[in-house]
């Protein structure tokens, strides 16, 4: 296993993105190195050549008037000892031979006093092939020849070495990059198996099972911690289906049990008087369920998102107006004072359809639970909430006050009124939906609502309402 192990292992470490970054970044490095040398190296042999080459043409004419003898000696002297700069001497005479010096026959130089590169034979025995040199050469006043050569072999070799060395130099650099190449390819590796792994027990069924983050700020686990806030979002939409089905199953097993009874009851042997009775009472509780089942579904339906892009300009105290029209002659069949205060225009970004629906919950639930001779107002753009919808009912005991928007939650006291106490579930759902905060408090007595610009609750003060029918202060 391990043997088979290894290299599938170093396969993967060559493949994956990091080393392959390393390789790209060694060899970038390599390539800008080699070309930053060659063009040193071009610029130093150059260099080099132009400085050989003003050397020979001054020094050469200045040797016109030497005489030979004194000019051999020198030159002598300088073949021994001055090996820097001269390396081929060639004196000849008028009749164009040789008296003195090493250049080679078949080295022609032009008598014009300028340096010419030209390839001669070595001076080094041992050596073979010709080799590159700079000659000078100029006639002399007695009508001789005088020939002054460098070679460039030194140079050349010093250059070569410039090269070896700092290619030797770049090695380490080279390596340095695949050795971090392949370092940061296996904690890659490490930590993308890591997450490999959380999604298959994701795809396996774990829900809660999330990808681990390392709590930096990486692309990597930005894009964690967005893959985990989506499962958890999945999680709680799954939740939410599964919540639907179960409070539909409970509310209307009572209901279908009662249904079930009558009509059972029914078919038993009842006059027909009894059976329309039963029929009716019947209908009611199919109609109940059914009401049940509607309010379920929207609050699942919004629950599920609203998409923000739909939203549009909304006035809070139109909105207020038609809740209070709708609501009013049922106040009045109740003996309840239903009262308005929307002296201006409360302009908020949102769907106005469900902005009323929401307030038309909790308008009826204040016209529903305040008893005769009550008052219930609606309050649009005080200086304590965008909207206030405040009733001298029952009122909501602190204790209770954070359980109300559960589904189906009815507090102490209301339950005598018909309802399946989905309304304020409904509510708070289209208020968080907007951003907005939904804020209850006591009235002293009743209930106060606030829908509030900030989502965080905070304690509500009461509000004193009036005795007849008209603004009101909040």
């Amino acid at each position: 296993m391990a043997s088979g192990s290894t290299p599938r292992a170093i396969a993967s470490i060559v493949r994956s993105g990091p080393f392959k970054v390393a390789l790209v970044f060694a060899g970038a490095v390599t390539i800008t190195t080699y070309v930053l040398l060659a063009l040193i190296y071009l610029n130093f042999a150059s260099s080099n050549e132009r400085l050989v080459s003003g050397i020979f043409e001054n020094e050469i004419l200045t040797t016109e008037n030497t005489p030979i003898d004194q000019l051999k000696r020198q030159l002598s002297l300088r073949l021994t000892q001055d090996i820097r700069m001269l390396d081929y001497v060639g004196l000849y005479d008028a009749d164009g031979r040789m008296t003195f010096g090493n250049v080679a026959p078949e080295i022609h130089v032009p008598l014009d006093g300028k340096a010419h590169l030209i390839y001669a034979r070595p001076l080094n025995p041992d050596e073979t092939g010709p080799e590159k040199a700079l000659f000078v050469a100029v006639r002399r006043r007695d009508g001789g020849v005088l020939v002054l050569g460098r070679s460039l072999v030194y140079a050349d070799e010093l250059q070569a070495s410039m090269l070896r060395g700092a290619a030797w130099a770049l090695a380490p650099v080279v390596l340095l990059a695949l050795l971090t190449g392949a370092i940061v390819s296996l904690r890659a590796s490490k930590r993308l198996a890591e997450l490999r792994d959380a999604i298959n027990r994701v795809m396996q069924g774990d829900l809660h099972a999330r990808l681990p983050a390392r709590g930096t700020t990486d692309d990597i686990d930005a894009l964690v911690r967005s893959v985990n806030q989506m499962l958890d979002e999945i999680v709680r939409l799954l939740q939410q289906i599964k919540s639907v089905g179960d409070n539909i199953a409970h509310d209307l097993r009572a209901p279908l049990a009662v249904m079930r009874a009558r009509l059972e009851r029914g078919l038993a042997g009842s006059s027909e008087e009894q059976l329309r009775e039963l029929t009716s009472e019947a209908l009611g509780d199919l109609q109940r369920a059914m009401t049940t089942v509607t309010a379920l579904l929207r609050i699942s339906e919004l629950e599920g998102g609203l998409r923000r892009s739909a939203f549009d300009a909304v006035d809070l105290a139109l909105v207020c107006r038609d809740a209070h029209e709708l609501y009013e002659p049922l106040a009045e069949a109740k003996g309840v004072s239903l009262t308005l205060e929307a002296p201006h225009p409360v302009p908020v970004t949102g769907d106005g359809d469900l902005l009323r629906e929401a307030l038309a919950n909790l308008v009826d639930n204040a016209v529903k639970f305040t008893p005769a001779g009550g008052r219930v107002a609606i309050v649009c753009g005080g200086p304590e909430a965008l909207v206030r919808v405040a009733d001298t009912g029952p009122g909501i005991a602190p204790g209770e006050r954070d359980k109300i928007h559960k589904r189906f939650y009815r507090a102490q006291g209301t339950r005598h009124v018909p309802g399946v106490g989905l309304g304020l579930s409904m509510a708070t759902t289209i208020v968080e939906m907007h951003g907005f905060g939904l804020r209850i408090g006591d009235n002293d007595p009743g209930s106060i609502f606030d829908i509030t610009a900030a989502p965080t609750p905070t304690p509500s003060s009461s509000v004193t309402l009036p005795t007849r029918k008209a603004p009101v202060t909040a």
